[in-house]
């Protein structure tokens, strides 16, 4: 791999205050709020889904080439060292997946315009759907734009036990592009969680989510819209929040639901941001991808190391290749990784296992979001022209939200329910269909 085009803006200045000011040792938060107003921007070309993955995680603003083209050939995809034996094993085992992936999302003959649909593929599979058996070795490259402060968590993940292997190549291109007292600090000042004890904050949460209950809600505030209403009488009564409970009395739960939607109906979207919600998530890699893609959300998923591991876990199968002649293909192909890379897990490392980790291996997460997020991201995906699985997924946590207000999450739908498709020439033609299924 490689990085290309990096430039930055500001690094000279610190380093001049630096050096001005005699500094020899910075504490981790003086060196983020020094680095907070510096831009910095570089193309990451010829990683793989596993390193693609760890740094969108960070939340830094990413353009990530789609798996749509991915090309059919070795230098499609990057595996790790391994001995002859088991590299011939790996590499056989992934050319039969991508095999498979240019299999299944063949073209019919002829001439169509734009981007194919369903339609135009000669088994009914897309390419979206095919690309649920490539493996995260599959190469792909990433365009990254951050502010400097993000350096600091950028360096912890490089330097992060788990991966440290992963990103040796990452790492030795990136600090050729910073100034030396810079690599320096942020070699001395990265921090790593202490993974074992989060993972057993976490451990009751992560038993309840499942293939079934893929889609829970953890916890929120005992009463949203008076929560949101309160933050509403902050911000436009003289009286106090406090004051103005003891006024409504009984009513408070009704006064704050009429005040909730006038104050919305103004536009004053602000005050949504009052509700807050925990979710319980489990969906496929792809899906993963797509959720961590919006940056709004705070997320926590389990390690990477538990789909190796939980070899009874059910993977998502795309509807069209369930109902086509690749499905017990797919199958096999899915149960041989599985046992590959348990292997490759208990004779290496966890590190290594991990390109062998498939798209449609599925990830639980745990989602910390508000009603202004959530209305944005659930518009978006509940598009007809959104991938399908996390359309459902979606689906799902708008009717469990829709329980807890209407009046809130009203606005947590496509364009067409209330108005206009804004998908122009892609729109997908059923407004009235979706308008009976959220509005009836």
């Amino acid at each position: 791999m490689e990085i290309t085009n990096f430039e930055e803006t500001g690094l000279a200045k610190v380093e001049s205050w630096i050096k001005d000011n005699n500094i020899i040792d910075l504490d981790i938060d003086t060196l983020k709020e020094a680095l907070k107003t510096v831009n910095i921007s570089f193309i990451a070309e010829g990683i793989n889904r596993v390193q693609s993955t760890l740094l969108c995680e960070l939340k830094d603003s990413y353009v990530q080439q789609s798996q749509r083209y991915v090309t059919m050939d070795e230098k499609s995809y990057s595996l790790p060292e391994l001995s002859s034996a088991d590299s011939r094993q790996a590499k056989e085992l992934t050319d039969k997946a991508f095999e498979l992936y240019e299999k299944m999302s063949e073209l019919k003959e002829g001439d169509f315009k734009g981007r194919p649909k369903r339609e135009n593929y000669k088994y009914g599979i897309p390419i979206e759907d095919a690309r649920y058996i490539l493996p995260l070795s599959t190469k792909t490259n990433i365009s990254i734009a951050m502010t400097g402060n993000k350096l600091c968590e950028l360096f912890a993940l490089l330097y992060d036990t788990r991966y440290f292997n992963l990103f040796k190549e990452f790492r030795a291109e990136i600090i050729k592009y910073l100034p030396n007292f810079l690599v320096k600090l942020l070699e001395d000042n990265h921090n790593s969680n202490n993974i074992k004890l989060i993972d057993d904050l976490y451990k009751d949460d992560m038993n309840r989510i499942s293939t079934t209950n893929n889609m829970i809600l953890l916890n929120c505030f005992g009463n949203l819209e008076l929560k949101v209403g309160l933050g509403a009488i902050t911000s436009t009564s003289s009286v106090t929040p406090s004051k103005k409970l003891e006024m409504w009395g009984e009513e408070a739960t009704n006064k704050a639901k009429g005040l909730v939607q006038r104050v919305l109906g103004y536009g004053h979207e602000s005050i949504a941001e009052q509700a807050r919600t925990t979710f319980g998530m489990m969906c496929s890699m792809v899906t993963y991808h797509q959720q961590i893609r919006h940056r709004l959300s705070e997320n926590h998923r389990e390690e990477l190391t538990n789909l190796i591991l939980d070899t009874k876990r059910e993977v998502v199968i795309p509807p069209s290749i369930k109902e086509s002649s690749f499905y017990q293909e797919y199958l096999n192909l899915v149960n041989d990784f599985k046992e590959f890379r348990l292997y490759v897990l208990n004779e290496y490392s966890e590190e290594q296992a991990l390109a062998f980790i498939l798209n449609c291996d599925q990830i639980k997460l745990i989602i910390s979001t508000n009603t202004r997020i959530d209305n944005t991201m659930l518009a978006e995906r509940i598009c007809m022209n959104a991938q399908w699985e996390i359309r459902k997924l979606s689906t799902k946590k708008l009717r469990i939200l829709r329980e807890l207000s209407e009046i809130l999450y009203e606005n947590s739908l496509p364009s067409c329910i209330h108005g206009k498709c804004k998908e122009g020439k892609l729109t997908c033609g059923k407004q009235l269909e979706m308008r009976e299924k959220f509005l009836s």
